[in-house]
């Protein structure tokens, strides 16, 4: 069978703290309710697309919400971002990222004995573990499945194709499960606003535990997706079985 990845990032404001990289998959069936159900939960306020920037700033398709006020308006856009989320779950749509500390980027970069090299951008080490985390779930889920990617149309996208090309050649393993990789309009496509949306939750969680490395931040932010591979601050955050252990890769710098 072959399922669809939507691909997108999310840092913090400056990008110094953390960067995540997430994944929403869904086969052809789960990705079209998914449109449906999504479309008209925007329809209910106006809104045409979702991008989780403006949702947080009022900016955007979310600016009409400061005629309430700030803190008011604020309030009224949480709650779209809260159904929102609620339909990626409820179409069974399966979540899986990957976060990274900028620090521990740094730390990585300056160890390449014991880390092997590494791309000098965050993000792009990032989306690299995310492509081949999308490989290794096809793997788990029995012979036969393949995924194609598709990614925000945004300035980095020919640089982050070339990359997707260059890393399924050295991973062989990944290649007949990894089958395309395209660009798409983020405010025509559903798809890709979830994956917005996705890692924007995650990223909030994740920036929690940066701030307060606590056993319950650390528990929300598992949560928050169905696998997360967790690289924060010096430590790679050991996983709990071998199916939430970080895929095998070659990364290409």
């Amino acid at each position: 069978m072959l399922y669809q990845a939507s691909i997108d990032d999310s840092a913090d404001s400056k990008r110094e703290r953390v960067i995540v990289a997430s994944a929403v998959i869904g086969d052809r069936t789960r990705w079209r309710l998914f449109d449906k159900r999504w479309r008209n939960r925007l329809n209910q306020d106006g809104i045409e697309y979702f991008k989780s920037s403006h949702c947080d700033t009022l900016n955007g398709q979310f600016r009409k919400f400061r005629e309430f006020g700030v803190e008011e308006g604020k309030r009224r856009t949480a709650l779209i971002r809260d159904d929102l989320d609620t339909i990626i779950h409820d179409c069974q749509l399966v979540c899986i990222g990957v976060t990274l500390s900028v620090p521990f980027h740094q730390a990585m970069l300056a160890d390449p004995s014991k880390f092997g090299p590494v791309p000098t951008v965050p993000y792009r080490l990032a989306f690299q573990q995310l492509i081949a985390e999308c490989a290794k779930a096809m793997k788990l889920m029995g012979r036969g499945n393949m995924v194609s990617f598709a990614h925000d149309d945004g300035s980095d996208f020919l640089t982050l194709r070339e990359m997707y090309k260059k890393f399924r050649a050295v991973n062989s393993r990944y290649q007949p499960i990894m089958v395309g990789f395209v660009s798409l309009d983020d405010k025509r496509y559903t798809q890709v606003q979830a994956a917005d949306l996705a890692a924007s939750v995650t990223r909030k969680y994740a920036e929690d535990y940066v701030l307060n490395p606590s056993p319950d931040n650390m528990k929300r932010l598992r949560a928050s997706m169905y696998k997360i591979v967790n690289w924060i601050d010096g430590q790679v955050i050991p996983a709990r079985d071998a199916e939430e252990a970080a895929a095998k890769a070659i990364y290409v710098v």
